[in-house]
């Protein structure tokens, strides 16, 4: 038997996609330009195939199904702050792997995201940027650097690896000095500061930077800056060539011999007599740069013998307190989560009813699984007195703190609803009235509510978008129990619900189940995503358990199928039998 699964979803993707901030992902580097707008609800799905919402083709290093990026929460009020992003990314078990500013993730581990993380995808470097381009950064400047590569051919030298071994004995003590200062800051801009002092005093340039790159266009982010890198109204005049020259890896100089000949025109324009630049890097990704230059001194000011070695001695001193930092930050991110999810996952462990109960003379049995992370599945049991009994099943879309909280208000009010009013469409309604205007923005609830009554050996239902629902009768058939309800609960405030009615006798069982069950995929021995488990699996195993414990039997065959404990999405089920 073949029943198609059909819960409601589109006017909630566009409830969502209507209240979460816009992120993007923005190529920093790699073979084509990127630029992805995060739109829920995803996974945005990112690989080798044409079909993913991120098609990297062309490349052998970027797996079919390398990375997913999937929404994880919202706060309570629905907004993120300038930094936090709803969203997370996930390995799937790539070849290459997923590196997120410098650490490699761990597949199916979820990675937070947020603005500014650089995320490396070979030969791809991609960069979050935050609603309206912002970098999460209060005191950098974001600014575009000049046009200058055609004039520039042929001046820039490249500074050979392994120049910083023939740094004289005093910049050395001059730098070890400056070592301290640099791994003792907290954050990138004190870490910034302190990579600039260290670059004025030492490397004999009156104007210094500590650069991101932000964009292919040139546009760039000045994160710190010493002496007359911002020009006044003319603000910062900064030579592309040379910046585009070291961010393939290798500290580039301008020397001031240069610019009496005639291709230095642009660089002579800004009156810049000597310039330098050497990459930040973490890995093989460049992480920043380190910016310095002498204008306006007419040869007043010059830099160090040994200035262009100073400073690819310095940018490696601070890319390695700059992967520290960024390290810290990840495990800072994955602790708060994995603190979140214990937190949650124990405050719903507590507030479900008991795995087995009987009302006479009913039987129920019921099971909550958490997946990987957080969600919001419930299930509910209340006994109506007169012969009835109420099952619920429930599920909050997203993930996370504010998907258990609203669970958890969910299912008080209803079970309390629930003594007062046996009408399942009445109560329903109530509770949508209550859910609206508490719910977090974007946020609603699948529900299925039934009313098993014995004397009148009948089962009212609401199904309020959840559609995983299926009776068998005591003679073997089986039918699904979607009559349409109405829209997910929380996104409108004044819609009545309708429920249905069917015969529900001795010897009948009910089996309401979440969608963790229905979508878990197998485990594959490639970077494939496997066939889901499907409404199919999950009636196979009611029409063929022999023993009571249907959800049971329901359990173990989804860790069979998935081969594995821990399941893809939290995943709930609720057998009722006469």
């Amino acid at each position: 038997m073949r029943l198609q699964a059909t819960p409601w979803r589109t006017d909630a993707v566009t409830e969502v996609a209507s209240k979460v901030a816009e992120f993007k992902l923005k190529s920093v580097s790699g073979p084509t330009q990127v630029d992805l707008t995060l739109r829920p609800p995803g996974p945005l799905m990112v690989g080798r195939r044409s079909t993913h919402d991120l098609a990297l083709v062309g490349d052998d290093h970027v797996s079919r199904d390398h990375a997913k990026i999937e929404l994880r929460r919202l706060t309570h009020s629905g907004k993120t702050s300038s930094e936090a992003s709803d969203w997370a990314i996930n390995d799937m078990g790539s070849r290459h792997g997923t590196w997120v500013n410098g650490a490699r993730l761990t597949p199916g581990r979820q990675c937070p995201l947020r603005v500014n993380d650089e995320i490396v995808i070979a030969p791809w470097t991609f960069r979050v940027v935050g609603p309206g381009g912002g970098t999460g950064m209060a005191s950098s400047i974001r600014i575009k650097t000049i046009e200058d590569t055609d004039s520039m051919a042929g001046s820039i030298s490249r500074v050979a690896p392994g120049a910083e071994r023939t740094l004289a004995q005093k910049r050395l003590t001059l730098l070890l000095d400056c070592a301290g200062a640099i791994h003792g800051a907290h954050d990138e801009n004190s870490l910034a500061e302190a990579v600039l002092d260290a670059a004025v005093l030492g490397a004999g340039f009156a104007n210094a930077a500590l650069l991101r790159a932000l964009e292919e266009d040139g546009t760039i982010e000045v994160v710190a800056h010493r002496g007359e890198i911002m020009d006044g109204a003319r603000g910062a005049r900064l030579s592309r060539s040379l910046i585009r020259e070291a961010s393939k890896g290798n500290a580039v100089r301008l020397p001031a011999a240069m610019h009496h000949r005639d291709e230095a025109h642009s660089i002579m324009q800004l009156d810049i007599d000597d310039a330098l630049c050497a990459p930040i890097m973490i890995g093989a990704s460049v992480a920043g740069f380190l910016y310095m230059d002498n204008r306006n001194v007419g040869g007043s000011t010059r830099a160090a013998e040994d200035a262009t070695e100073f400073a690819v001695g310095l940018a490696r001193l601070a890319a390695m307190a700059m992967a520290s930092l960024k390290r810290i930050d990840l495990e800072r991110r994955h602790a708060l989560l994995e603190a979140e999810q214990a937190a949650g996952a124990e405050a719903q462990r507590w507030i479900l009813p008991p795995r087995i109960g009987s009302f006479t003379p009913f039987t129920y049995i019921g099971e909550s699984k958490p997946g990987r992370n957080l969600g919001g599945d419930f299930f509910d049991v209340a006994p109506l007195g007169e012969g009835k009994v109420a099952v619920a099943l429930g599920d909050v879309s997203g993930k996370g703190v504010a998907a258990s909280v609203l669970m958890t208000a969910t299912q008080g009010h209803l079970h309390a609803l629930l003594r007062e009013q046996h009408d399942p469409a009445r109560a329903v309604s109530t509770l949508n009235r209550f859910v609206h205007p508490r719910r977090p923005e974007g946020r609603f609830v699948t529900l299925w509510l039934g009313v098993f009554d014995a004397e009148n050996e009948t089962l009212s239902y609401v199904d309020a978008g959840h559609g995983y629902a299926f009776l068998m009768r005591s003679n073997g058939e089986v039918e699904r129990l979607d009559a349409e309800g109405g829209t997910p609960i929380g996104l409108a405030p004044d819609v009545e619900y309708t429920g249905a009615v069917t015969p529900f006798r001795a010897g009948d069982r009910a089996l309401v189940v979440s969608d963790g069950l229905i979508e878990q995929p197998m485990r594959t021995t490639g970077q494939r995503r496997g066939a889901a488990f499907g409404a199919e699996g999950v009636l196979a195993c009611f029409s063929s358990a022999e023993q009571p414990d249907i959800v049971g039997a329901l359990f173990d065959a989804i860790r069979r199928y998935a081969q594995s404990e821990r399941l893809e999405d939290d995943a709930t089920a609720v057998q009722v039998q006469w």
